[in-house]
């Protein structure tokens, strides 16, 4: 069983792509982020090593938005996947990056509890049917008030709000484990125009 929802694309057949995993068994989860050793900042710094530095398609700056875009969207990914993996299951959670002639994606996969699933799942429909900028402010008037942050969904509006990603979710029910799905989020940046951060 399998569910795709939003922007969801395969691999395509021919890019430069990265693909890494870990399993979250090997280290406490807390003590894998960002300043104790795991972090998706060099995403950035890998992706425009495959993109001209010169020309008008990359004029005034556009390689260094494109970079920010990437490890943005890279690391709330990442953030988001190990926040919501399963405890205490051995799922590999994988970040995958992509550059094709026009578009970048990337993309996260980790595994989580059926109910917690159908939060995201329910999230993910919500924001398919309303409009993203509304959603984000409302998330940020929400959140300067409580506490409680669990799928605010801030990164995931901020990606499409400020960087202009598209995005695409797959669902799949683990083969060997029934009571674990599958999530793969994606956020595909198109290269037909530079990503903007709002000020």
């Amino acid at each position: 069983m399998s569910q795709t929802l939003g922007n969801y694309t395969e691999r395509s057949g021919e890019c430069e792509y990265l693909t890494l995993a870990f399993s979250p068994l090997s280290a406490p989860l807390h003590s894998r982020w960002r300043n104790n050793g795991l972090s998706a900042d060099f995403l950035g710094d890998y992706v425009i090593t495959f993109l001209p530095r010169g020309g008008i398609d990359f004029a005034d700056g556009r390689q260094n938005r494109i970079k920010h875009a990437v490890t943005f969207i890279a690391n709330e990914l990442l953030e988001n996947a190990m926040k919501y993996h399963a405890r205490d299951v051995d799922i590999p959670i994988g970040i995958h990056l992509e550059l094709t002639s026009d578009h970048i994606r990337v993309s996260a996969t980790n595994g989580v509890g059926e109910k917690q699933a159908q939060r995201y799942r329910a999230f993910v429909e919500h924001l398919q049917q309303g409009n993203a900028s509304d959603m984000l402010l409302r998330q940020q008037e929400e959140c300067a008030t409580i506490s409680q942050l669990d799928l605010s969904g801030l990164g995931i509006l901020t990606m499409i709000n400020d960087w202009g990603a598209q995005l695409g979710w797959r669902f799949e029910a683990h083969p060997l484990k029934s009571e674990i799905v599958t999530v793969t989020t994606s956020a595909i940046l198109p290269l037909t125009q530079a990503p903007e951060a709002s000020a």
